[in-house]
């Protein structure tokens, strides 16, 4: 009697084990998030704007950083108050680009400052704008913007100028090196010199001509200095 007791118990519990293992495991929990390293070029509330690190590509993407688990440099919990322009982030996501404008990393699950870097798109587009006190550069139809000397931005944050100078001046385009086909005959011209001094200085001279009649080029110098990625003067 004992014997068949064990026997049916023995039964039971094989049976019980071979059902746990046919369960189901939860995707969501096995699917692993992918991981992207940015650098935030811009920032609107809790809307981040951003470019890749790696690779040639120059599209702009943004991602939502409300509600996120968020780490500063130090491995320290912060907030997404405490994202700003210029800093690099690994940022974990569910895989997928929505294809808005610009484009959108989907699923964000936590975001990972890396390095503070440099606020440079931020800084050249509010020192453009503010060089037009009295007038508006709606007045002119187009925008070119070209650079010259020591390197300020590279290629992938000249997009990302372009994309902000459209969005802050309504009525005109903006278009930065832009390609012969581009070029229109009366646009408006703005050149930005950039010299490295030896002091870790760098000068920049941003020069405006509108070439309407009845108002004489702009042109602004400041020598400025990268400093806990800000650039101050």
């Amino acid at each position: 009697m004992g014997k068949q007791i064990a026997g049916i118990l023995l039964s039971i519990f094989v049976l019980f084990s071979c059902v746990s293992c046919s369960q189901p495991v939860n995707s969501e929990q096995t699917q692993p998030a992918t991981m992207i390293d940015v650098q935030i070029v811009y920032k609107n509330n809790q809307i981040c704007y951003s470019i890749i690190e790696n690779g040639d590509e120059t599209s702009l993407y943004m991602f939502n950083a409300a509600a996120q688990p968020i780490y500063d440099i130090y491995g320290l919990s912060a907030t997404a108050a405490d994202l700003q322009p210029g800093m690099k982030v690994s940022l974990s996501y569910d895989g997928y680009i929505l294809e808005t404008y610009p484009l959108q990393f989907s699923g964000v699950s936590e975001i990972r400052v890396t390095d503070l870097g440099a606020n440079s798109v931020e800084f050249l587009s509010s020192m453009i704008s503010g060089m037009f006190p009295s007038s508006t550069p709606a007045e002119i139809e187009q925008w070119e913007i070209t650079f010259s000397g020591d390197e300020f931005l590279n290629a992938k944050e000249k997009r990302a100028l372009e994309f902000f100078l459209n969005e802050k001046w309504e009525g005109t385009a903006i278009k930065v090196e832009p390609k012969d086909e581009e070029k229109r005959k009366n646009a408006g011209r703005i050149n930005v010199t950039t010299t490295n001094n030896k002091d870790e200085t760098v000068t920049l001279t941003v020069n405006i001509a509108s070439g309407l009649p009845d108002q004489a080029p702009m042109e602004r110098t400041m020598t400025v200095h990268l400093e806990k990625g800000k650039w101050t003067m």
